[in-house]
């Protein structure tokens, strides 16, 4: 008999079985049998499966072991593919979840709401995470200001924004997320029928983000962390923070598992967050065969922001804009005016979100050895803070009744 599960946590994982486990270990420890929770594995080896095996009886477990080479994008179909629950919410395996989470999915079936927007206000640097930059690396936590203030979304018009900035910034705008986000199975089915697949691109988040923005009718967004954003010296987070992400196109771990993989010609053919995420953007849009939205891609934005943050690549930036200028009879010179304002704009967002990290980073504490026990804290952190469940429900009851 089939298990009626209102709420899939789904974790893809690759070779990260301390981590895998740990957070699988969190989230059955919150005792509720509405929660599924799915692991889809392609690890080079099943030691995972051996650390999982105490958890053998537990119905509430899915595993699921794929031998061989893969891509991130196959993982991801496959574990979502083994999703039962009525919603889904993709995490990765160094991350967790709070319990409060199955009380906003609770109310976003009864509002007929198809996607929650948690916020990301929860981070958890794992010992050893080398992420840190200068801050004592024993597992951190950082907890920055909780509102929960909530409002209704237009991810339509989301995505039309993030392609007037060229792909980029999309964690800033009001789209849909799966990955650290909440969504009705049904809304990732229309997808599938329509694509033959969950996710393209190279980057399944950002592909899944635009799929999803373009299909929900109903999105809210809460200032409250219904997850928990871990970070370990295996993560792409940590890549990013230490900026190992940046490389030749061919050195693109994203392209393990593909056969062949069509490069947008929008984006320049080198390796770095900024260009996967504009291609993957774009594969989704082309993917939902939602063509006409192309046209406002801001194809110099990205050409200027490309220049700007990775110098090195100028020639391969410099062939991507005359290749797409010659065939599209767009001006062939990047107009100098607009790359100094560019630039200006650049620094002063980089400084303001400083100024507002510092602002809301407005507790933290170390010596946190896991995920498990970083949850806990937060728990006492919110009880602290007077934050409860019915603060946050009371919310969004008044957003969705106003």
């Amino acid at each position: 008999m089939k298990n009626n599960f209102l709420l899939s946590v789904v974790i893809p994982t690759k070779n990260r079985e301390k981590y895998a486990s740990a957070t699988v270990e969190q989230i059955l420890n919150i005792n509720d049998d509405r929660i599924q929770v799915v692991i889809q594995d392609n690890s080079e080896k099943r030691e995972l499966s051996k650390l999982l095996i105490k958890h053998d009886n537990n119905k509430r477990l899915k595993y699921n072991y794929t031998e061989g080479t893969i891509s991130f994008v196959d993982n991801f179909n496959l574990a979502v593919s083994q999703a039962d629950g009525e919603y889904v919410c993709i995490i990765g395996d160094d991350d967790g979840i709070l319990p409060q989470i199955i009380d906003v999915v609770l109310w976003a079936k009864k509002n007929n709401v198809d996607a929650i927007k948690p916020g990301l206000n929860a981070v958890y640097f794992w010992p050893n995470s080398e992420a840190l930059r200068g801050k004592k690396d024993d597992g951190y936590l950082s907890i920055n200001q909780i509102t929960t203030k909530a409002k209704i979304c237009d991810p339509y018009y989301e995505v039309v924004k993030l392609l007037k900035q060229g792909g980029q910034d999309y964690l800033s705008l009001d789209m849909v997320k799966l990955y650290h986000g909440i969504v009705r199975r049904e809304c990732l089915q229309q997808i599938r029928e329509t694509t033959g697949k969950y996710f393209g691109g190279l980057s399944p988040d950002i592909y899944i983000s635009v799929a999803l923005s373009l299909t929900v009718n109903k999105l809210v967004e809460i200032d409250f962390p219904l997850t928990i954003s871990g970070i370990c010296n295996k993560s792409g987070s940590s890549d990013s923070a230490t900026g190992r992400h940046t490389g030749k196109l061919e050195d693109a771990p994203h392209f393990r598992g593909h056969k062949e993989y069509n490069w947008s010609e929008l984006v320049p053919k080198f390796y770095s967050v900024d260009t996967i995420w504009a291609d993957s953007a774009l594969a989704a849009i082309k993917d939902l065969n939602k063509l006409d939205l192309i046209k406002n891609f801001n194809f110099e934005f990205l050409t200027i922001n490309c220049l700007l943050k990775y110098p090195q690549f100028k020639d391969t930036i410099f062939l991507c804009y005359k290749s797409y200028s010659d065939k599209n009879y767009v001006a062939k010179v990047i107009n100098s005016a607009k790359y100094t304002t560019f630039k200006i704009n650049s620094i002063f967002k980089k400084v303001s979100r400083k100024i507002v990290s510092k602002q809301s980073d407005y507790y933290h504490i170390n010596g946190i050895v896991n995920i498990i026990v970083a949850n806990e804290t937060l728990q006492k952190r919110l009880v602290v803070t007077g934050i409860d469940t019915s603060t946050m429900i009371k919310s969004l009851d008044s957003v969705i009744n106003s």
